[in-house]
């Protein structure tokens, strides 16, 4: 196990922050305060435990060592498609209101999915 973290340190990196984003997201209720009359449905626990599970799904890539491509690709395209929607939508937000939120970080952490799926070397073996 601690062969294929070290083998894939960016991968096990990704897993536990997608954790722990939907963690956060989890335990937030009133993260989202925009629009007024989407709040309960941007608010809703779905959206923390999709990110929970494909950290979780990502870290069990890393863990089970058959580095398969298709899973890892359709892994990282999934990881960037939902950080990049959490992107998009924060900005739109403080776009809107002016309320703080940390589209800029996630802006960064959507750069680092794109940047380690481009050097994404895997291959089966």
């Amino acid at each position: 196990m601690w062969k294929q973290i070290k083998r894939h340190p960016m991968h096990m990196t990704l897993g536990v922050g997608l954790i722990m984003i939907g963690l956060w997201l989890i335990c937030n209720d009133h993260f989202f305060p925009w629009p007024p009359e989407a709040t309960d449905l941007m608010n809703d626990n779905l959206w923390g435990g999709m990110y929970a599970m494909i950290g979780v799904l990502i870290i069990l890539w890393v863990i089970d060592g058959s580095e398969s491509i298709k899973y890892n690709r359709m892994l990282l395209v999934v990881a960037s498609g939902i950080m990049a929607f959490l992107t998009t939508y924060q900005f739109i937000i403080w776009l809107a209101t002016g309320a703080y939120m940390s589209w800029i970080s996630n802006a960064i952490i959507t750069a680092f999915v794109l940047i380690l799926a481009r050097g994404s070397d895997t291959q089966n073996v």
